[in-house]
């Protein structure tokens, strides 16, 4: 399959590569290209500003949270598109720790053998700037670094001197310093992109990246990608239809991997959408309430006390509801919000989730699930992260799992459970469990009857 890529990698955090590549998606989108966005690594804020300035979904690609399915949910989701773009993670060889590739946006760039295009800061240098290019291009040989963009340039004089330092390798072009193309942020990243989409920004980004990059050089670079064998066997089920999975979609809760909702269709789920903050429970055989930020809506999640109502008595019943990080904060009794008032919430679990000023927990997470689940029997190990600003006040002796990687509720423990109510800190990706996608429609469908 031949697909033309490109991934836009970045120096290191913070230099831009997010708002470059938004510009980069925008322009391509305009010139007839069908972009197909990807996202390096587990996050959940820059798929969702992809996804609504190109129309197709965002989808996360990550080497160690699900290596093996990489190759073919990025073959998957590249069809009928014109050019796949992957915007990198962190700095390029910035991953799992200070040894290993994996998780690395270096790493993805070498299994999807993609031409990669670095972003460097230019600011407070020149010539030195020649130098970092190099020591990146000869760090790892393996990696295909095929053109630089310059960003943070001081002047035209300024980025010309950077040009000229950087040998060997193509200059896409070069950016300077505005204060009219910054993307707002929270705690947790950037603000989603349906809450607050301001287009006069986006309009500026787009401008600002065809102004001042070659995008048809880009374009040269992404058709140079050699072709990609998919490998046999699937991660994916037949589709025949099982159970109805109920799955909570709002300004409170927008955390999810599309792919884990596409093998969950593919599994059996049909999936209705619903609020928390707006709608009543719909008619399902079973729930699905990710992450987000419930902590910035606790207050309309309290008002909604039908709803709230509603769940706990379909937990009491034995509906299955699975629920990650932001779902597990609103099944607790209560939840203290930003501002430190304490909101009732579900009820499902004896209790409290309280926000703090100081990040909890950040990072990949491999779980053992201690007992049988609505996942999977015991025994079964999962990967995914967690990032939170929240605690959980909870008995954790008989938690779901076991923490091989990363710190869960407390004492590296995770997962509560009621009846057949499971909800964790740990956000889950399914490329790394395909089977816990299935194990989810088939514990809906026992319910059913």
């Amino acid at each position: 399959m031949t697909i033309p890529r490109v991934m836009i990698a970045g120096q290191c955090s913070g230099i831009g590569k997010s708002t470059i590549t938004a510009g980069i998606l925008m322009a391509l989108k305009e010139r007839g290209h069908r972009p197909q966005p990807f996202k390096a690594g587990p996050d959940f804020l820059d798929p969702m500003h992809h996804t609504i300035i190109t129309g197709r979904t965002c989808r996360n690609l990550d080497t160690w949270m699900f290596p093996d399915a990489v190759p073919e949910l990025f073959q998957r989701s590249s069809r009928g598109a014109g050019i796949s773009v992957l915007e990198g993670v962190m700095g390029f060889y910035d991953g799992l720790d200070g040894i290993s590739e994996s998780g690395s946006s270096s790493h993805l760039s070498k299994v999807l053998r993609c031409p990669v295009i670095l972003v460097v800061d230019a600011s407070g240098s020149a010539r030195s700037v020649g130098a970092v290019v190099e020591g990146f291009r000869s760090y790892d040989l393996g990696t295909n670094i095929a053109g630089v963009i310059v960003n943070r340039c001081g002047s035209e004089r300024h980025f010309q001197m950077v040009k000229e330092s950087i040998r060997g390798i193509p200059v896409i072009g070069g950016l300077r310093n505005r204060d009219d193309v910054e993307l707002k942020s929270r705690h947790l990243g950037l603000v989603p992109a349906e809450e607050q989409f301001n287009a006069r920004v986006y309009d500026n980004i787009r401008n600002m990246v065809e102004e001042s990059l070659d995008l048809d050089m880009l374009m040269d670079i992404a058709s140079s990608a050699p072709e990609l064998d998919l490998k046999e066997g699937s991660i994916f089920g037949d589709g025949q239809s099982k159970a109805r999975i109920g799955v909570a979609k709002d300004e409170a809760f927008n955390f999810y991997y599309q792919d884990n909702l596409d093998l969950l269709e593919s599994y059996g789920a049909e999936l209705v959408y619903f609020s928390p903050l707006r709608d009543r429970m719909p008619d399902v055989d079973g729930l699905y309430i990710g992450g987000g930020f419930p902590e910035l809506f606790a207050s309309g999640l309290a008002e909604n006390e039908s709803l709230r109502q509603e769940i706990r008595e379909c937990s009491q019943q034995g509906m299955p509801i699975y629920a990650e990080c932001g779902g597990l904060m609103y099944l607790c009794g209560s939840m203290t919000d930003m501002d430190g008032k304490e909101q009732p919430m579900v009820g499902v679990f004896d209790a409290k989730a309280s926000m703090t000023s100081r990040l909890q927990a950040l990072g990949y997470v491999e779980v053992m699930q201690e007992k049988d689940g609505l996942l999977g029997p015991a025994g079964s190990r999962m990967r995914g992260h967690e990032f939170h600003y929240s605690r959980v006040e909870a008995d954790v002796k008989d938690a779901m799992y076991s923490m091989q990687r990363g710190k869960g509720i407390a004492e590296r423990r995770d997962g509560l459970r009621m009846n057949m109510t499971q909800a964790s800190y740990t956000h889950l990706h399914f490329g790394s469990c395909p089977w816990a996608a299935k194990g989810l429609v088939d514990s809906c469908q026992g319910f059913q009857g």
